[in-house]
């Protein structure tokens, strides 16, 4: 049994160890010209631009707050960390990786942000992410340790901790350390509690899982639910304990389910049932004892998940909005008594980032930097819906939420820079200026801002350190002044109508749209919906807003006849009984504005001198390019930018039975990506010799072989709207050295010789949606040329051209893929020195040629979305087919002992078949698996063969 125990685990590793996510998981690269500087804390190594040195000190004193209360209730202080700041990305996120062990934050608020400083709650969510892995890493046995180095706790939680309670412990602290916080935001909350009640309550494994069939609330917000609910009936140290067992006993099967049941009595699936049975019943009960908004929908219900965003009410009286949905990718639609119309197809659109005046809309959109990840930036898309025309402004800092001004001469924007300075900017719309710009309260961060009628004012809401508030400017004296008391309650997409503003406010506890009246500072609340409603436009005696539903946000209307009309109870957030019961458990609420002045001492930090960063290893070769293991040692590095990573070890070759010295480096701070590979080792053979009675006799052989790999590659990336390009040309170079040992024939080979290929690839896609198999429309072209140029061996070369086509298929969802490849390899039988780059039919082995031309036809279309379990093993999301056709026509060259040609062989290939594959999980683990199987036909051989097909696809974690 126990080595039963110790195959299983070393099986999760193999799963877990291969993909870039645990041996070398970079998020991207920053700008090869920026300084890194540092302060060391006691708990905390802040690696930052040199420009971001006074943010820098506020953020280390931010983490240091966090630190000494972000532990306690899973009793864990973990050691010291790095975190790393992308201050020069649009991004707003932040991420805690653990092979290498690190943070990194990305400072950038975006507009949905809760009412709490941006950089407070990174620090509390991301830290708690590090106090998970290392109570992890601190109980496992320290074999594992010793054997594994820092990914043996990657392996432990991928195998074994569901990614919902990761995210939701997370949530959970956000909330129960502050006044705010994700779990008192019903914009948070609303999803899971409109899929339970209009869907009824999923699978475990559908609700942990997702699915391709329904809309699934993600991983944050069911984990939320279920880590909150568990901590709240089973006590504080439930978790704690729940991850000492799992740690400490590794190789237990399911010892999330063993560890539960000892703390609760029992499994997860068990609790999922009953928190989300009562969930429900309460959800429903509060529903059904609410006089609801009777509202009229202006969308047509879709079976598929469908979103109404930012709508904008146009002069004709029809709606402009942002629709979103899983079959498809985001379109500016506009509605008109029930009919919808595409007017444009923006590319990857910013939050809350639509505006529209006469015929003129406005947004903001995120590029992709030409060559660094996280250099990306937003710019300004300004389109003419009548002319078609369009104008794209780029400006030095990021641009949000813009909003073009009643006369189309100007518009507002929010500003923020690379160092988190905001303010409020006005621009010329007709090129694009700066006019003027605003900064409000203490630098307090900005959200949507709207114009008077008269455009004399701009109304926006603030972010300050007592939560958020609207305030007002005059923009002929310059004067800027609060309409209303900052609130922890989120409030959210202003619009103005007639001396008053429209806006969001979670105030009741559910979203819904208010009106503040300018003249008395009275405010209403003008909907009561169940799950929420955001962007409200109000025009004469109609409510115009998106309304909520497991379906996605809808388009309503709601009369002024049946408006709500209630006073606003106040703008502190109604009692959320979750987050209560959770935060009196800690008994306190972090406070920010009584941090100290922070005066850390700021070093340089060397990207040289810490190029290198071994923080794991393993009894086994990792091939992190192939994403193989095979029998040897690894020793496995990756610095903390993330610019460079190297692997050293010996790769046993079973086949061979014999192994190699391998050592490869990857450096990608610069604008090539370079990369160095030297091997050496014993490769074998053997030799065929006709006895005197004919038989034919084979003797093994080894000889020694020395090889060098070079290898330069600049990838490219350029974004125009709905379409990706990319382009990267490569150039690589390698020797290889073959010696005799004592085995070795005499007339075998020895000496050098080295090859040179050029590789040039370009693509150029339209954007995927959700359920998409593949690009509906794109083209992807590679140019090969490789070449022996000099050495110990003859003279050779090989050429190829591939290229891809994607077509729309029939349906949605469908699509059409076009291969073609050609190439040729010249100079006789020294050409094979170079591995094919054209491929050959499916089911049909390589042939020796000298030129080859394959075609290829793939239509590709989903058969169901079953969402089935077969208990915890297997979880089947979707059943996809492929139908193939493919035809080579290839020739090679036969030669006589003297080198004159001697004959030209033809051959003509043709298969024909059917994939089917199913998507879904293998014992509940993150990462998405598909396995299948191929049939096809060989009409030239007249034979029916059969293939298994397995991919697991890490990036899907």
């Amino acid at each position: 049994m126990g080595r039963l125990k110790f195959s299983l685990f070393f099986l999760m590793i193999q799963l877990l160890v291969p993909p870039v996510r645990a041996q070398y998981f970079s998020t991207g690269t920053d700008p090869a010209n920026i300084r890194w500087l540092q302060i060391n804390t006691e708990n905390f190594q802040l690696i930052f631009p040199n420009d971001y040195e006074p943010k820098a000190q506020q953020v280390a004193a931010i983490l240091e707050k966090v630190y000494r209360y972000g532990y306690q209730s899973l009793g864990t202080a973990p050691r010291k960390i790095s975190v790393i700041m992308h201050t020069r990305t649009v991004n707003s996120n932040g991420m805690v990786a653990w092979a290498p062990r690190r943070m990194e934050l990305y400072p950038t608020p975006h507009q949905k942000i809760y009412a709490q400083d941006w950089l407070q709650q990174l620090a509390i969510h991301e830290f708690r992410h590090v106090v998970q892995m290392d109570k992890i890493a601190q109980e496992l046995p320290a074999i594992f340790k010793i054997i594994l180095g820092e990914q043996a706790a990657t392996a432990a939680v991928g195998a074994y901790l569901p990614f919902w309670f990761l995210e939701g412990d997370a949530v959970v602290t956000e909330t129960a350390l502050s006044q705010s916080g994700r779990g008192r935001n019903p914009y948070f909350l609303m999803e899971n509690k409109a899929q339970a009640v209009e869907k009824g309550l999923f699978s475990y494994d559908k609700a942990s899982l997702g699915s391709y069939k329904d809309f699934v609330p993600n991983r944050y917000k069911f984990g939320w639910w279920m880590t909150g609910g568990i901590r709240a009936k089973y006590g504080e140290r439930t978790w704690s304990n729940v991850l000492e067992q799992i740690a400490s006993k590794p190789l237990s099967i399911t010892p999330v389910n063993t560890a539960l049941k000892k703390q609760t009595g029992h499994t997860k699936e068990e609790l999922y049932a009953s928190l989300f049975a009562n969930y429900r019943q309460r959800w429903i009960e509060q529903i059904d004892s609410a006089k609801l908004s009777r509202s009229v929908a202006l969308t047509t219900s879709s079976p598929s998940y469908t979103q109404y965003l930012y709508p904008q009410l146009a002069a004709d009286g029809s709606l402009v909005a942002y629709k979103q949905s899983r079959h498809d990718i985001g379109r500016i639609v506009k509605i008109e008594n029930g009919r919808e119309q595409v007017l444009f197809t923006p590319g990857t659109i910013l939050d809350e980032s639509m505006s529209l005046a006469g015929s003129k809309i406005i947004w903001s959109e995120r590029r992709a930097h030409l060559r660094w990840d996280h250099a990306d930036r937003s710019v300004i898309i300004l389109r003419d819906i009548e002319s078609l025309k369009m104008h794209k402004f780029t400006y030095d800092d990021n641009l949000f939420a813009p909003q073009i001004s009643p006369d189309s001469n100007l518009f507002a924007a929010v500003r923020v820079n690379e160092t988190n300075n905001y303010n409020l900017g006005i621009f010329n719309l007709n090129d694009g200026n700066l006019t003027e710009s605003y900064t409000i309260g203490d630098n307090d961060f900005i959200f949507s801002p709207c114009w008077s009628h008269d455009g004399n004012h701009l109304f926006c809401i603030g972010l300050s350190d007592q939560g958020k508030y609207i305030a007002r400017i005059n923009l002929k004296t310059g004067n800027i002044s609060r309409l209303t008391e900052p609130s922890y309650a989120d409030i959210r997409n202003l619009s103005y109508f007639g001396k008053t503003l429209v806006y969001t406010s979670a105030e009741s506890g559910i979203d819904n749209i208010y009106q503040l009246d300018l003249s008395s500072r009275s405010v209403r609340q003008l909907t009561n919906v169940a799950f929420g409603a955001d962007y409200g436009i109000l025009a004469d005696d109609t409510l115009f807003f998106s309304n909520y539903t497991a379906d996605g946000y809808q388009l309503v209307k709601l009369p002024a006849n049946h408006f709500f009309n209630q006073p606003s109870a106040g703008s502190n957030l109604v009692s959320n009984h979750l987050a209560d019961l959770l935060a009196s458990r800690e008994n306190l609420i972090l406070d920010f504005k009584a941090l100290p002045d922070s005066n850390y001492q700021v070093k340089r930090y060397s990207k040289l001198a810490h190029l290198f960063n071994f923080h794991s290893w393993a009894p086994a070769y990792i091939n992190t390019t192939d994403y193989e293991i095979r029998p040897g040692v690894s020793f496995v590095s990756q610095n903390k930018l993330g610019t460079a990573t190297a692997n050293l070890g010996y790769d046993y070759d079973w086949s061979e039975r014999i192994g190699k010295y391998r050592a490869n480096l990857e450096y990608s701070g610069l604008w090539p990506i370079l990369r160095a590979e030297v091997n050496y080792g014993k490769r074998k053979s053997s030799y065929g010799t006709i006895q005197q009675n004919g038989d034919t006799t084979y003797q093994d052989f080894s000889w020694n072989e020395m090889a060098y790999e070079f290898e330069a590659r600049l990838p490219l990336t350029f974004n125009s709207g709905k379409y990706t390009q990319f382009i990267q040309p490569k150039i690589e170079y390698s020797r290889r050295k073959v010696s005799h040992d004592s085995s070795t024939p005499d007339e075998f080979f020895s000496g050098y010789y080295h090859g040179i290929s050029y590789h040039l690839y370009l693509q150029n896609t339209i954007r995927q949606a959700e359920l998409d198999l593949q690009p509906r429309w794109g083209q992807a072209v590679e140019l090969v040329f490789k070449q022996n140029p000099s050495g110990g061996v003859e003279i050779a070369n090989l050429k190829a051209f591939q290229s891809y086509l994607y077509f729309p298929g029939f349906r949605r969802n469908q699509a059409l893929r076009i291969y073609n490849g050609y190439q040729q390899k010249n100079s006789g039988q020294s050409s094979d020195l170079f591995s094919n780059v054209v491929r050959f039919p499916r089911g049909i082995q390589q042939i020796k040629h000298s030129e080859l031309y394959t075609f290829s036809a793939d239509y590709r279309f989903p058969l169901a979305y079953p969402d089935f379990s077969l208990g915890q093993f297997v979880y089947l999301k979707r059943l996809r087919a492929s139908l193939f056709y493919d035809f080579s026509s290839l020739q090679r060259k036969n030669y006589n002992d003297d080198g004159s040609l001697h004959s030209i062989y033809k051959k003509y290939l043709t298969s024909v078949g059917l994939e089917i594959m199913g998507d879904g999980h293998f014992l509940r683990l993150p990462a998405p698996v598909s396995v299948g199987l191929r049939s096809m036909y060989l009409p030239d051989f007249k034979e029916t063969r059969f293939e298994l097909m397995l991919s697991v696809q890490f990036s899907g974690i």
